[in-house]
């Protein structure tokens, strides 16, 4: 009979190594709108747009049922003038009326944020930023002005919006902490804001699936000794 002997370090590495096999298949965890046509080269009544810059800010407000690992935030965007970069962040909400605590997004709330090129003319771009995330409320927001962004640009909005896109934004020319909900046929919405990951399997397929591998890599390393 074949004993097998695992360090809890050659486990670690191997369920890693999963977790990162699982990263390159990410999936939307949420979004705001479906995509529309992208390659827009200029804001026109076919095609309007919400300003994205150091006084304006826009994003989504989403709840997760089970634990996630991110891998990339995004959406559809465009630059307004020249070229340059804006952030996106992830906050943490108490529910589903709730806002980021802090207008410059420097509070505990603010879970990790990234840097995005505004594509010319417009596309949807990701950048990445992996956060392991329990379920609850959460908060995606992209702006410029903060964590070394200084671009300026917009949100397309020629996307379709879901029921549950949860739409978002902050002004510094809104009175209080600037920030306030999208309405879609109320607000200026059609915006489209993306969290990419993967879900974080239960613990019992977890398992399974570290001993599948481990299993494989040993029956691969007695194979090569012999």
């Amino acid at each position: 009979m074949l004993v097998m002997k695992t360090s809890p370090l050659a486990t670690l590495l191997l369920t890693l190594c999963w977790l990162a096999s699982q990263a390159a298949a990410d999936e939307v965890l949420y979004q705001s709108a479906t995509l529309g046509t992208t390659g827009i080269t200029e804001f026109s009544p076919e095609n309007p747009g919400n300003n994205v810059g150091r006084f304006n800010f826009t994003g989504g407000r989403f709840e997760l049922t089970q634990p996630v690992i991110t891998s990339r935030i995004g959406g559809h965007f465009f630059v307004s003038r020249g070229a340059g970069n804006f952030f996106g962040a992830l906050v943490a909400l108490t529910g589903p009326n709730d806002f980021p605590d802090s207008s410059d997004l420097s509070t505990p709330d603010v879970l990790g944020n990234t840097l995005l090129t505004f594509p010319d003319p417009s596309d949807e771009v990701f950048g990445e930023l992996e956060l392991a995330l329990d379920p609850g409320w959460y908060g995606v927001v992209f702006g410029s002005g903060l964590f070394g962004a200084t671009g300026a640009g917009g949100a397309v909005r020629n996307n379709a919006d879901l029921p549950d896109g949860g739409l978002i934004g902050w002004s510094a020319s809104v009175t209080g902490d600037g920030w306030f909900d999208l309405v879609p046929g109320v607000s200026p919405t059609q915006q489209r804001v993306v969290v990419r990951g993967f879900q974080v399997p239960e613990p019992t397929s977890f398992g399974i699936a570290s001993l599948v591998m481990l299993a494989t890599y040993y029956t691969a390393a007695i194979s090569r000794s012999r």
